[in-house]
């Protein structure tokens, strides 16, 4: 049995743990603890959210960055770092964590749900999950400009 709960306050092992599961997603990460700072902005914004997936052991198994993005018309569910231990993917946690997050969408009154996803084959199977799930791949370019 998995739970998906918000974290709301600051907890060392559990920056620890989201460092861990972050190296998965990303090889530009080191596997080393969230900063704290970066964590409590997140908690303390009334826009943006942190969702953890725990087991029967009270282990985090998977995370995401949640965020609500307004235009003029409308707002939406932006999500970010959405990572499954690598240990326990295939069992049902992506999907619990993607109900969660849409679910959580839904209670900020967002429209729709928008994220990005590596064409990597590395996350290959990203792509087909998301897909498996009612993803549409929207026909769109990217951009980045850094800062």
């Amino acid at each position: 049995m998995i739970e998906v709960s918000t974290m709301t306050e600051y907890d060392g092992d559990v920056a620890e743990a989201m460092g861990k599961l972050r190296q998965q997603l990303s090889a530009r990460h080191d596997g080393s603890p969230i900063a704290r700072e970066r964590i409590e902005e997140l908690i303390e914004s009334p826009y943006h959210d942190i969702l953890l997936a725990f087991d029967e052991q009270d282990k985090i198994v998977a995370m995401a960055i949640v965020s609500v993005v307004m235009t003029t018309l409308e707002q939406n569910a932006y999500l970010e770092d959405l990572v499954v231990n690598e240990n326990c993917r295939g069992r049902g946690v992506g999907g619990q964590m993607l109900e969660a997050i849409k679910e959580w969408g839904r209670r900020k009154n967002c429209r729709r749900l928008e994220f990005t996803s590596s064409n990597r084959e590395k996350k290959a199977g990203a792509a087909g999950f998301y897909e498996s799930h009612g993803a549409e791949i929207r026909q769109t370019n990217c951009f980045r400009v850094e800062l």
